[in-house]
Protein backbone atom coordinates (compact mmCIF):
# COMPACT_ATOMS: atom_id res chain seq x y z
CA UNK A 1 0.00 0.00 0.00
CA UNK A 2 2.85 2.39 0.79
CA UNK A 3 4.46 1.73 -2.59
CA UNK A 4 1.08 2.35 -4.25
CA UNK A 5 0.59 5.69 -2.44
CA UNK A 6 4.10 6.82 -3.40
CA UNK A 7 4.02 5.63 -7.00
CA UNK A 8 3.61 8.16 -9.81
CA UNK A 9 0.48 6.31 -10.98
CA UNK A 10 -1.29 7.22 -7.72
CA UNK A 11 -1.34 10.89 -8.70
CA UNK A 12 -1.51 10.59 -12.50
CA UNK A 13 -5.29 10.95 -12.52
CA UNK A 14 -5.41 13.90 -10.13
CA UNK A 15 -6.48 16.43 -12.72
CA UNK A 16 -9.47 14.33 -13.81
CA UNK A 17 -10.50 13.12 -10.35
CA UNK A 18 -13.37 14.60 -8.39
CA UNK A 19 -12.67 16.74 -5.32
CA UNK A 20 -14.05 13.92 -3.15
CA UNK A 21 -11.66 11.42 -4.73
CA UNK A 22 -8.77 13.85 -4.31
CA UNK A 23 -9.62 14.25 -0.63
CA UNK A 24 -9.70 10.46 -0.23
CA UNK A 25 -6.26 10.19 -1.85
CA UNK A 26 -4.87 12.99 0.32
CA UNK A 27 -6.38 11.43 3.46
CA UNK A 28 -4.89 8.01 2.61
CA UNK A 29 -1.46 9.65 2.27
CA UNK A 30 -1.93 11.54 5.55
CA UNK A 31 -2.89 8.33 7.39
CA UNK A 32 0.18 6.53 6.05
CA UNK A 33 2.35 9.51 6.98
CA UNK A 34 0.98 9.48 10.54
CA UNK A 35 1.91 5.82 10.90
CA UNK A 36 5.37 6.42 9.47
CA UNK A 37 5.86 9.38 11.81
CA UNK A 38 5.15 7.13 14.77
CA UNK A 39 7.42 4.38 13.48
CA UNK A 40 10.17 6.92 12.83
CA UNK A 41 9.91 8.23 16.39
CA UNK A 42 10.13 4.68 17.74
CA UNK A 43 13.30 4.15 15.73
CA UNK A 44 14.64 7.49 16.99
CA UNK A 45 13.90 6.45 20.56
CA UNK A 46 15.93 3.30 20.08
CA UNK A 47 18.68 5.35 18.47
CA UNK A 48 18.73 7.58 21.55
CA UNK A 49 19.06 4.52 23.78
CA UNK A 50 21.83 2.95 21.72
CA UNK A 51 23.75 6.23 21.65
CA UNK A 52 23.33 6.56 25.43
CA UNK A 53 24.64 3.01 25.95
CA UNK A 54 27.66 3.79 23.77
CA UNK A 55 28.30 6.94 25.85
CA UNK A 56 28.04 4.96 29.12
CA UNK A 57 30.57 2.46 27.78
CA UNK A 58 32.94 5.24 26.74
CA UNK A 59 32.58 6.92 30.12
CA UNK A 60 32.95 3.80 32.29
CA UNK A 61 34.77 1.44 29.93
CA UNK A 62 31.93 -1.08 30.26
CA UNK A 63 28.18 -1.41 30.15
CA UNK A 64 26.30 -0.42 33.29
CA UNK A 65 22.55 -0.93 33.38
CA UNK A 66 22.09 1.17 36.52
CA UNK A 67 23.91 4.12 34.88
CA UNK A 68 21.76 3.74 31.74
CA UNK A 69 18.58 3.66 33.86
CA UNK A 70 19.82 6.74 35.75
CA UNK A 71 20.16 8.60 32.42
CA UNK A 72 16.80 7.35 31.12
CA UNK A 73 14.74 10.48 32.01
CA UNK A 74 17.08 12.74 30.03
CA UNK A 75 17.24 10.21 27.16
CA UNK A 76 13.46 10.02 26.94
CA UNK A 77 13.07 13.79 27.29
CA UNK A 78 15.29 14.48 24.30
CA UNK A 79 13.54 15.70 21.16
CA UNK A 80 15.14 12.89 19.15
CA UNK A 81 17.65 13.10 16.34
CA UNK A 82 15.32 15.16 14.15
CA UNK A 83 12.50 17.23 15.63
CA UNK A 84 9.13 17.42 13.91
CA UNK A 85 7.93 20.76 12.54
CA UNK A 86 6.03 22.83 15.11
CA UNK A 87 2.69 22.33 13.34
CA UNK A 88 3.00 18.52 13.36
CA UNK A 89 1.37 16.77 16.31
CA UNK A 90 3.61 14.39 18.23
CA UNK A 91 3.24 10.87 16.83
CA UNK A 92 1.65 8.50 19.34
CA UNK A 93 0.86 4.79 19.52
CA UNK A 94 -2.85 5.65 19.72
CA UNK A 95 -2.70 7.72 16.52
CA UNK A 96 -0.79 4.94 14.75
CA UNK A 97 -3.36 2.39 15.93
CA UNK A 98 -6.18 4.52 14.57
CA UNK A 99 -4.42 4.72 11.23
CA UNK A 100 -4.02 1.00 10.76
CA UNK A 101 -7.36 0.08 12.40
CA UNK A 102 -6.04 -2.93 14.28
CA UNK A 103 -8.37 -4.77 16.60
CA UNK A 104 -5.53 -6.63 18.29
CA UNK A 105 -2.16 -5.46 19.44
CA UNK A 106 0.46 -5.50 16.71
CA UNK A 107 4.11 -5.59 17.70
CA UNK A 108 5.96 -2.45 16.65
CA UNK A 109 8.69 -4.69 15.26
CA UNK A 110 6.13 -6.27 12.91
CA UNK A 111 5.00 -2.84 11.66
CA UNK A 112 8.59 -1.73 11.16
CA UNK A 113 9.46 -4.91 9.32
CA UNK A 114 6.46 -4.48 7.01
CA UNK A 115 7.36 -0.87 6.25
CA UNK A 116 11.05 -1.53 5.81
CA UNK A 117 10.57 -4.73 3.81
CA UNK A 118 8.69 -2.68 1.21
CA UNK A 119 11.85 -0.64 0.63
CA UNK A 120 14.09 -3.02 -1.29
CA UNK A 121 17.11 -0.77 -0.75
CA UNK A 122 17.16 -0.95 3.03
CA UNK A 123 18.39 -3.52 5.48
CA UNK A 124 15.50 -5.13 7.33
CA UNK A 125 15.39 -5.59 11.07
CA UNK A 126 17.76 -8.34 12.12
CA UNK A 127 15.64 -11.05 13.65
CA UNK A 128 12.62 -8.72 13.52
CA UNK A 129 13.50 -7.04 16.82
CA UNK A 130 14.73 -3.71 18.05
CA UNK A 131 17.68 -3.65 20.45
CA UNK A 132 15.63 -2.22 23.35
CA UNK A 133 16.16 -4.04 26.63
CA UNK A 134 19.00 -6.12 25.19
CA UNK A 135 21.39 -3.18 24.91
CA UNK A 136 23.59 -4.07 27.86
CA UNK A 137 24.01 -7.64 26.66
CA UNK A 138 25.27 -6.62 23.21
CA UNK A 139 28.95 -6.72 22.41
CA UNK A 140 30.49 -3.42 21.25
CA UNK A 141 30.45 -4.55 17.60
CA UNK A 142 26.81 -5.62 17.84
CA UNK A 143 25.94 -2.29 19.43
CA UNK A 144 27.64 -0.35 16.62
CA UNK A 145 25.90 -2.57 14.05
CA UNK A 146 22.54 -1.84 15.74
CA UNK A 147 23.31 1.87 15.64
CA UNK A 148 24.06 1.77 11.91
CA UNK A 149 21.02 -0.42 11.18
CA UNK A 150 18.75 1.95 13.10
CA UNK A 151 20.20 4.95 11.26
CA UNK A 152 19.60 3.19 7.94
CA UNK A 153 16.03 2.34 8.94
CA UNK A 154 15.38 5.91 10.08
CA UNK A 155 16.59 7.15 6.69
CA UNK A 156 14.33 4.65 4.87
CA UNK A 157 11.25 5.67 6.85
CA UNK A 158 12.14 9.35 6.36
CA UNK A 159 12.40 8.77 2.61
CA UNK A 160 8.88 7.30 2.53
CA UNK A 161 7.59 10.22 4.62
CA UNK A 162 9.19 12.69 2.24
CA UNK A 163 7.49 11.02 -0.74
CA UNK A 164 4.16 11.10 1.07
CA UNK A 165 4.60 14.78 1.91
CA UNK A 166 5.16 15.46 -1.79
CA UNK A 167 1.98 13.54 -2.68
CA UNK A 168 -0.05 15.35 -0.01
CA UNK A 169 1.19 18.76 -1.17
CA UNK A 170 0.50 17.98 -4.83
CA UNK A 171 -3.00 16.69 -4.17
CA UNK A 172 -3.80 19.60 -1.87
CA UNK A 173 -2.55 21.97 -4.57
CA UNK A 174 -4.96 20.48 -7.11
CA UNK A 175 -7.84 20.80 -4.63
CA UNK A 176 -6.98 24.45 -3.90
CA UNK A 177 -6.74 25.21 -7.63
CA UNK A 178 -10.23 23.75 -8.15
CA UNK A 179 -11.67 26.13 -5.56
CA UNK A 180 -9.71 29.10 -6.92
CA UNK A 181 -10.83 28.66 -10.51
CA UNK A 182 -14.43 27.77 -9.60
CA UNK A 183 -14.38 24.13 -10.74
CA UNK A 184 -15.25 23.16 -7.15
CA UNK A 185 -18.06 24.67 -5.11
CA UNK A 186 -16.71 26.42 -2.02
CA UNK A 187 -20.14 26.04 -0.35
CA UNK A 188 -19.39 22.30 -0.12
CA UNK A 189 -16.69 23.13 2.41
CA UNK A 190 -19.35 24.31 4.85
CA UNK A 191 -21.50 21.20 4.64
Amino acid sequence: ELEQLCSPSFIEGNFGASVEELRERRDACERAEALLSYLRRVIQGHLDLVIAEIEVRKELGRSDLSRLVEKLPSILASPGPVAEPAHTPAPTAQAAGEVIHVSEEVAIEQLLTEVLDSDRATVTLAGGTLPGANLCSLEDGELRASLERLREEERAVSKWRHLLHERIDEIQGVIVDRYKDGRADSDSLLS
